[in-house]
């Protein structure tokens, strides 16, 4: 019987269901859960953002995981969602003692670490590699992909599709240089060292998905909790309707952008409500900036 709701607990897992996962497990006792359905439990509330109590379920099952490393894994994967990176940091650490060179498990001791320092997301996942890379195998691109795919969503840092496409620009360059096995980010240059600011900014698919150039850019009011600074950066020829659609727009760090292209670099310091427009010689212009909300 157990074997059995197992096997409907990760179906429902699979299929993103994880309140049908709660209930179907609140109509059994908690007390005859045991170690293995506590934790399923646990993993659900995170996927739900009750991290409080997925962490105290994780606590009660503490004497029976302290020999499984997926057990700190996922109390480190609670305390990295709750942003106590520190604790988080231990965690994943302890789990690769036990597992030392499980790739996964590096993945969320780099990233950890990283935001315990507060690292920018590039040189995090560059440190990860880094890492990966100092373990007997050297990692395949397409499993730090996969394993960029299982970050945590953190809407005040870069998106998944952020490093994803990065990772795509650098397989066409090293298509190129018939090297296909060097990874790393194509960010040559430091173009912020006197930026005090938040590094975050707002760029179309058409530049970053379609490999458009920037044609228009604007400072607005920075977004509150996305560590915003502010910058939007389009093609120039989006319609009203591909402005109003979010999905038509990645969050990405600015540096990245200037190393796109650093025309931008010497008006970065604009004020809030500043736009310029790029003229047929290629020069940037004052321009009106679009109505902000």
């Amino acid at each position: 019987m157990k074997q059995s709701l197992m096997e409907n607990l990760q179906k429902l897992y699979n299929k993103c269901e994880y309140q049908k996962i709660v209930d179907t497990l609140l109509e059994i006792d908690p007390e005859q859960w045991g170690y293995d359905l506590t934790c399923i439990f646990a993993r659900a509330l995170n996927e739900l953002g009750e991290y409080d109590d997925a962490l105290g379920y994780l606590l009660k099952v503490a004497q029976q995981g302290r020999k499984d490393y997926m057990w700190y894994v996922r109390i480190g994967y609670t305390y990295y969602l709750q942003k106590r990176y520190k604790d988080a940091s231990k965690m994943f650490e302890k789990a690769l003692k036990l597992q030392p060179n499980n790739q996964d498990v590096v993945l969320f001791a780099t990233l950890a670490k990283s935001a315990e320092k507060k690292e920018n997301i590039h040189d995090s996942i560059n440190n990860m590699i880094d890492r990966l890379k100092s373990m007997e195998e050297e990692p395949e691109k397409e499993n730090i992909k996969n394993m960029i795919e299982k970050l945590p969503q953190e809407k005040n840092i870069l998106n998944t599709h952020t490093l994803l496409h990065m990772l795509h620009d650098d397989d066409n360059n090293n298509n190129n240089n018939n090297n296909n096995n060097n990874i790393t980010f194509p960010i040559k240059r430091n173009f912020l060292k006197n930026w005090w600011g938040y590094r975050n900014c707002f760029v179309t698919n058409r530049i970053m998905v379609e490999g458009k150039k920037i044609g228009f850019m604007y400072r607005d009011v920075p977004k509150e909790g996305k560590n915003d600074s502010g910058w939007r950066f389009t093609a120039g020829d989006e319609s009203s309707e591909y402005m109003v659609d979010e999905n038509n727009f990645g969050l990405y760090d600015l540096n990245v952008i200037c190393n796109y292209d650093n025309d931008i670099v010497p008006y970065l310091d604009s004020d809030y409500g500043t736009a310029y427009c790029r003229d047929e010689n290629g020069i940037f212009q004052r321009a009106d900036p679009p109505e902000f909300e």
